[in-house]
């Protein structure tokens, strides 16, 4: 690089920049040439001189994501030479410049955990929200490095910011991030056992996404590492804090089962129908789907309208008087229409109304969550329904006692069902071998497309 554009970068002088540019045009198009090489934006960076730098940044773009000989951006340079302004400066242009890897993998935003400049990092998280979960070539985030490097705050700051993401995938990526494992397969969680931090280990097992009993390389879980450790007061508080929020070692827990054990397995029956409902539910596009969901809507709407304004009305209390049909005051709120087809009324709309919400249950999108939503709302209104088909029925004395019954067995049932499943999963829980999978980054349903 000519030696004058150098000299230009350090004293911070647009004026000589352009001359050079004048006399050369094509001076900064021969140092983009080069894979790597200090930039003038480098030596700006370094030096601190913002307006040249924010003037670089606006003639060659490229040279902020340029390494230079050592592995440096010009990101790097500003936040090891303390140049706070310099280094916001280049954020605000280009945020993602915070995830860009150089040497050894180290980003700029690892470079601020090292050091803890804590408030430099939260400019960054704001910025650029995907730096929180970049590794470097050791596998270590953000977080590694924090307990590593005895940055309790920052590693505090860290947890804090995961835990309160919103966006689509965030309980997915705090998973993720709290649970990634190094080259030598040690969280958070490890290193942290490892070095005996107490205030980490209690800060990580405060959020319930962190995997108390994943295992490294060697086979060893948090409690296994603390347990093979010499025994003193620390290490007991450890253990028996480790213990309670539900650590456990290697040996207790379940045998583990590779993912493919599973795959050549025979696929059993209730799978073999879910997998069915599944294909068939991603086979019909959104589009699709809405106008079923906006039909079965109406659907319920209308239903649920007949229960309460039937055809004909109901007996009204001033039609007591003066009527041979109304002598008896319980036949008060019921229907007008003959019995017989308020009985073929009465079926055919509580089938209609139960299939609309049965295909509202099938177009619901995947995940325990919309199921559960879903429930929350489809009893009350159910309920609301037999009650309703009660009142206004003739034969009332026996149909809202054998309607709460039906609800009742089905309840029941479900309730049975659901914990004879629990124990069972208990009794044969495996945990699946998978890095992915132990780690958040995917799961079998995910993988399969459910």
């Amino acid at each position: 690089m000519d030696p004058r554009l150098i000299n230009a970068a350090q004293i911070g002088s647009i004026d000589d920049l352009y001359a050079l540019i004048h006399e050369d045009p094509y001076i900064l198009e021969t140092i983009d040439a080069v894979p790597f090489i200090n930039t003038p934006l480098h030596v700006a960076s370094a030096y601190g001189n913002l307006a040249f730098a924010m003037e670089m940044m606006n003639l060659k773009p490229s040279f902020a994501r340029k390494l230079n000989t050592y592995g440096l951006s010009p990101l790097h340079l500003a936040i090891e030479k303390g140049q706070t302004r310099l280094t916001l400066g280049l954020l605000k242009l280009d945020p993602d410049l915070a995830c860009l890897r150089g040497n050894e993998g180290t980003t700029p935003f690892h470079m601020l955990v090292r050091r803890g400049e804590i408030d430099l990092m939260t400019e960054f998280l704001l910025a650029c929200p995907a730096c929180v979960k970049d590794v470097n070539v050791n596998g270590e985030t953000a977080l590694h490095i924090a307990v590593l490097n005895d940055r309790y705050e920052e590693l505090e700051v860290l947890v804090g910011w995961v835990q309160r993401l919103r966006h689509m995938d965030a309980e997915s990526l705090e998973t993720q991030v709290l649970n990634r494992r190094d080259e030598n397969g040690n969280t958070v969680l490890h290193i942290a056992t490892y070095h005996k931090k107490i205030k980490a280990i209690k800060l990580l097992l405060s959020s319930p996404a962190v995997n108390r009993n994943i295992h490294n390389q060697n086979g060893l879980t948090a409690l296994d590492i603390m347990q093979n450790q010499r025994h003193s007061n620390r290490t007991r508080e450890i253990q028996e804090t480790i213990r309670k929020s539900g650590g456990k070692s290697a040996k207790s827990l379940p045998k583990s089962k590779k993912v493919s054990e599973i795959l050549r397995s025979q696929i059993s029956f209730k799978e073999h129908l879910f997998t069915q409902a599944a294909r068939y539910r991603n086979q019909i596009s959104d589009g699709s789907r809405s106008a079923l969901l906006v039909i079965a809507a109406l659907i319920i709407s209308t239903t649920y309208m007949i229960a309460l304004q039937p055809p004909g009305g109901v007996y009204q209390s001033n039609a007591e008087e003066g009527s041979s049909n109304t002598s008896n005051k319980s036949v008060v709120g019921t229907v007008v229409m003959n019995k017989s087809y308020f009985n073929v009324l009465r079926s055919v709309n509580s089938m209609a109304f139960e299939g609309a919400f049965f295909m509202v249950f099938c177009f619901l999108p995947a995940g325990e969550e919309y199921i559960w939503a879903f429930i929350w709302i489809m009893v009350p209104l159910h309920v609301s329904y037999l009650v309703s088909m009660a009142v206004i029925s003739p034969d009332k004395m026996w149909y809202l006692p054998i309607s709460v019954g039906w609800v009742m067995i089905v309840v029941v049932v479900n309730m049975v069902v659901f914990f004879l499943r629990w124990k069972l999963s208990k009794k044969k829980e495996t945990e699946l071998r998978s890095e992915l999978i132990l780690e958040g980054l995917t799961t079998l349903d995910q993988a399969k497309g459910v």
